[in-house]
């Protein structure tokens, strides 16, 4: 049910791009286009986690360029525990986002909230 409402919530805030909640095949996709993942750990009950979602994520540059650039990954750790663990990410808090090679290598990282000016930059490290 939490998965759900996890993607209602990308649907509602006007996001263009899919949402995969699966690791491995995000890792597999990364792998055949030779684009890097945008990997997101989060939970839904955590405020600021939706604050990235709703407000800077839903921001149409930066939702055009994870479409354009990236694998897009979102990692529930109350939802989808196991998906977490497979993908190794150390996420000290959350929301925890990370650009990884299509080898899975952890090229950037950045905890917490960023505002959409914030966030354009971090995706640009990649």
């Amino acid at each position: 049910m939490r998965k759900a409402a996890l993607f209602l919530l990308c649907a509602i805030a006007g996001f263009s791009v899919d949402w995969l909640d699966n690791y491995g095949e995000a890792l597999e996709l990364a792998k055949e286009q030779d684009k890097p993942i945008l990997a997101i750990v989060m939970r839904q009950t955590c405020p600021y986690c939706r604050m990235l979602i709703e407000e800077t994520l839903a921001t149409k540059a930066i939702d055009e360029k994870i479409a354009r650039g990236f694998i897009p990954l979102m990692l529930d750790t109350e939802e989808n525990p196991e998906q977490t663990a497979k993908s190794r990410l150390r996420a000290e808090a959350v929301p925890a986002s990370f650009v990884l090679s299509p080898n899975g290598e952890v090229r950037a990282t950045r905890i917490g909230y960023a505002p959409p000016m914030e966030y354009m930059r971090f995706l640009q490290t990649e």
